[in-house]
């Protein structure tokens, strides 16, 4: 018997175990149910996959065509999969950075490469060419055309990096799933186009368990669709910017400090003594169950971007005596020379 799979998200159909992934009520329908449901009823509950990254880099390891390597740049560290760089050595990897749009126009596209660069700095892989884009605007996807009509293309990189939104927009229309929840794509889709074959993978695991705690409706407002205008607190003495309940960071300034925030979601000053009231607050961003952990960060370059997995990044820019995160324990931090 042919098997057929799942045009939304690559699943194998099947229409006997209706608590399984890939079920449709027929065999002739092109979707199974989760993904119509996604697609007509914004239902994101059921559309997450259990998706073997050893498969997906075995298959990334014996593709000889281009390579797409799909970069979120509001996620630039946790875009970074030790895995698929070692898969991608050697390979024709062209570096597609997604979600430009939501950085101000100010960001020159020189300042973000350099960003990329020093994260890729001892890492075991060369790209042919870096171009920018969005899935909202169609125009940025053109100078990825050419490669698709030289070779078989295949498009590769983490969860929610906007693999499938790309390829919906460069196909021009909405046949691949796409959703804020990790995993939507659960195998290895290929597509007969016009210009030549392209293929969509499975996003590679590097979410973490604070996705877990985050609603539905939350995840789709840290799912911008337009450009992002920072947020500025000026720190002069010791303060606290507080991030809903997931937690704050506490900054005690040298001089003058600027928390500069290109996170989807409002932040706001406090003094620290008031920090544990605030966090038991009702707030626009909140997080089920939190539970809390002080990290004391060493001396810090005056200039630096503090990353939050899975919510976007802040930039810290002055001179500071002491900074400490108070953040529930699912948050992973991490920190990088300011990429503006």
């Amino acid at each position: 018997m042919e098997i057929k799979k799942c045009m939304g998200c690559g699943s194998e159909l099947q229409i006997a175990h209706a608590d399984q992934r890939g079920y449709a009520r027929s065999m002739d329908h092109d979707y199974c149910q989760s993904c119509f449901r996604l697609k007509h009823y914004r239902d994101f509950k059921r559309v997450k996959a259990r998706v073997d990254d050893g498969a997906t880099l075995e298959f990334i390891d014996g593709f000889k065509g281009n390579i797409f390597w799909v970069l979120d740049i509001m996620h630039l560290n946790q875009s970074i999969h030790t895995g698929l760089l070692r898969s991608l050595r050697g390979k024709k990897v062209v570096l597609v950075v997604n979600k430009r749009d939501l950085l101000p126009k100010s960001v020159s596209n020189t300042k973000i490469e350099h960003a990329i660069m020093r994260a890729l700095r001892d890492e075991p892989v060369s790209v042919m060419e870096i171009v920018y884009v969005s899935a909202l605007k169609r125009e940025t996807l053109e100078p990825l055309l050419p490669y698709i009509e030289n070779d078989e293309t295949a498009f590769v990189g983490c969860v929610n990096a906007g693999k499938s939104s790309l390829l919906n927009a460069l196909l021009g229309n909405q046949n691949l799933s796409v959703s804020p929840v990790a995993s939507t794509t659960a195998d290895v889709v290929r597509i007969e186009t016009g210009l030549g074959d392209v293929i969509d993978t499975p996003g590679l695991s590097n979410e973490t368990e604070l996705v877990d705690k985050i609603s539905d409706d939350t995840l789709v407002s840290l799912s911008p669709q337009k450009t992002i205008k920072p947020t500025v607190f000026q720190i002069y003495e010791k303060q606290t910017i507080l991030f809903g309940n997931l937690g704050a960071i506490t900054i005690t300034p040298k001089s003058t400090v600027n928390i500069i925030s290109y996170l989807p979601l409002t932040l706001k000053r406090i003094k620290p003594e008031r920090l544990d009231a605030n966090l038991a607050l009702e707030h626009e961003f909140m997080i089920e169950n939190p539970e809390y952990r002080l990290r004391n960060w060493p001396q810090l370059e005056d200039k630096i971007d503090m990353e939050i997995y899975d919510l976007g990044f802040v930039s810290i820019q002055g001179e500071t005596v002491a900074v400490e995160t108070y953040f529930d324990k699912s948050a992973v931090i991490t920190i990088r020379k300011a990429m503006i």
